[in-house]
Order: structure tokens, then sequence, then C-alpha cells
């Protein structure tokens, strides 16, 4: 409830005769008894307050303080082009703890991908008896690793009522992984040294995709890297000789160290610092549906375990990300 001083206009001339009288002290003209009067206004101003009625999108936001959301159950990862095998569930309970029904929650998910952009959409349930509602994601269609969010239903869409809600929202995993599963994929990624010079293929990435259960990914037929930074050259070489049929990708890119190895300045160990920049081309067309970079910082006590180490979790991180992106 708001709480504004106001104007008082009630003028107690009684009161005002009894100081001028009690005081002895008149004042001299008829100016001098008008500032006197403002005077004894003014001060009647300090002590009337007047009570404003919330508007209702307050009284919406005081509401949220006696609501809690809890997501009850989420599926787990699945295929791209399958369904969930189970809805997201939610709960609203009051602040004593009991479920609320009939109340009004939206709930935000991935519905499209735009290369690397993810759109959301929004539908609104209501909760039953129990205080539950949920929500069953449509059929899949792209990979992605993402949130689904539930909320109050706004009252309105202004700043302070969407801070609101947003501050009561509860998010659960929305996962769905690549057709590269499936598909299959050929790779020409390069391991760099110190010295920014190509070395091999990485075995990292390729045994991480192999520790995942995916097998049908492996090195590509071309080998040579006068490939490197030709990524149209190399497309158009690989389709010569496999086609567009036998593997759903071509994945290519390099692992470099961002800087040399270098020893910690208390002497516990080494550090090193490595990056890579990642694409992905369909093998049906050439197009190019996947870009990333990603840097990881690595340490172990001497230089072998540092490097080792740092390459064998940036190839985690690459495949995580390849799973759930392309």
């Amino acid at each position: 409830m708001k709480v504004i001083k106001a104007v008082s206009k009630t003028i107690f001339i009684s009161f005002f005769s009894a100081v001028i009288f009690s005081c002895g002290s008149v004042p001299k003209d008829i100016s001098d008894t008008e500032d006197f009067i403002e005077t004894q206004k003014n001060t009647e101003k300090e002590d009337e307050v007047v009570f404003i009625e919330p508007t209702e999108a307050e009284k919406f936001i005081d509401s949220l303080q006696n609501i809690t959301l809890h997501i009850e159950n989420y599926p787990a990862a699945v295929n791209v082009k399958r369904s969930f095998a189970k809805p997201f569930t939610v709960s609203v309970k009051n602040s004593d703890g009991e479920p609320i029904s009939s109340y009004s929650i939206d709930v935000s998910y991935p519905s499209a991908k735009n290369k690397n952009e993810i759109e959301f959409s929004t539908v609104t349930l209501t909760t039953k008896d129990d205080g539950t509602a949920s929500f069953t994601a449509p059929q899949t269609s792209f990979a992605v690793r993402s949130k689904v969010t539930f909320y109050p239903t706004p009252f309105d869409s202004s700043e302070e009522v969407m801070n609101a809600v947003s501050e009561k929202s509860v998010s659960a995993d929305y996962l769905v992984k690549s057709d590269i599963i499936s598909k299959g994929a050929v790779l020409f990624i390069w391991d760099y040294n110190e010295n920014n010079r190509p070395v091999n293929n990485s075995y990292d990435v390729q045994a991480e995709f192999r520790s995942r259960g995916i097998t049908m990914v492996g090195n590509g037929p071309v080998n040579e890297t006068s490939y490197i930074g030709k990524p149209q050259t190399l497309y158009r070489e690989t389709y010569e000789i496999i086609g567009g049929n036998a593997y759903g990708y071509l994945i290519y890119g390099t692992v470099k160290f961002e800087k040399p190895v270098t020893a910690n300045a208390d002497k516990t160990g080494y550090t090193c610092v490595l990056k890579s920049e990642i694409a992905a081309v369909s093998m049906k067309n050439g197009e190019k549906l996947y870009d990333s970079v990603i840097t990881y910082e690595s340490e172990g006590k001497n230089w072998s375990e540092c490097v080792s180490k740092g390459k064998s979790k940036l190839a985690e991180l690459i495949v995580n990300d390849i799973l759930y992106s392309l």
C-alpha cells in the first residue's frame, strides 16, 4: 500500500485565535496575519496521509511473493526427429507449501533454429488440482542444447512485471542430439604444434566420438595439409571420393596452441591454452551447417600431462558442442 503525504485544507481559526491572545503577540497588519495562517496550514500538511490503492500490476507482483515453482520431472536427451519420452512437469505451491490449482503458467521452449540462432515459442498452461502442469514438447526437428522455462503468466509486458516473473521462473534441460549418430561424419581436423605447424589429424576428437558409441566417424580420405583453410576444395575432393550419401557430414578445422606451454610461477607445474576452430558441412550439398571456436586452459605437473589433459578435455568440449548443435 503506497503512503503519500497530502495537503490539508483545514484551517483551525479557533486555534489561530488562541495562539494570538495567549502569546500576547498580534500581527501588525493583514499581510502578517495571512503569513501566519499559511504557516499554520503548512504545519498541518505534515500530519495528513492518503492511502492510494495499488494498481492491478502491483497487486500481481505482490502476489508472486506467495508462490514457488519447482521442476518435478523432465525427459532425458533424445535423438533428433524423435519425441521426448515424457513431458516436462512443474508444480506451483503457496508459501505454506500447499499446491495451487487453476494457476496460469507460461512455458518457453526451443521451437526453431536458423543456423546458430535458436527461436523460442510460448504456450500457456493451467495447474491441475494437485498444483502441477505438464508440457509435452513437439517432435524434435533440430539438434540443440537449451532450456524449457516455466514462469507465472505475466499480467502485462511491462518491465517491472517481466522482471518479477523472471525471478520466479524455473528451467529444465532441453537436449536434442544431432543425427550425426546415425549419419556419421568424416573428419579433417589437424593438430598443430607449439611452432604453429600442422602435425597430424586429431586422434582425440575421433576417440571422443568413439567413446560415446558413435562409430560412423573417422578420418576422411583427403589427408594433405595443403587443404587446410580451403573448405570448398576439401569438400569437392572428398565428395568425388566417397560421394554424398556414405556419410552425413564433413567436419574440418584445427586445434592449435594459443601460446607456448609455460611453467607456473609457483613451480607447481605447467599451463597450456589450446584453441579449436571447427566447422561442418553437409556431404550431400556442401552447405555449411556448423561453426565454432572453443578455447581451453589446462594444467599438468609436466609438459606432457598438461598437453595431454588439455587436448582430451578440448576434444570433449568439441564433441559435446557438435553433438547438440550440428
